[in-house]
């Protein structure tokens, strides 16, 4: 598995920090020898659907490897707050650097 993998943002959920077209790059490895923690924005699986991923802020560790995520736009995201905490090998990692198209 490579260490990087990029993504393209597809709504504004975390707007302003990210905008729709955006693309990130993740670092899949920033959590190999350490947890993440509150304030790190990170790409995950969607708990409902397969195959699509999720970029969100941790907002706080739930329990063990459990983690309540949201989006900075609170009014457009779908995080934590309606599908509860997600597991810790949910997360791909953590977005390293954003960019513009």
């Amino acid at each position: 598995m490579l260490p990087f993998a990029r993504f393209r943002v597809e709504d504004d959920s975390m707007k302003p920090y990210l905008e729709a077209g955006d693309y990130v790059l993740v670092n899949r490895w920033a959590y190999r020898f350490r947890p993440p923690k509150a304030g790190d924005v990170v790409v995950f699986s969607d708990p409902h659907m397969d195959g699509r991923y999720l970029v969100k802020r941790i907002a706080r560790p739930s329990s063990p490897n459990r983690y309540d995520v949201s989006g900075d736009n609170a009014a457009q995201s779908r995080d934590s707050r309606k599908f509860g905490p997600i597991e810790r090998e949910r997360i791909l990692g953590k977005v390293w650097l954003r960019f513009k198209p």
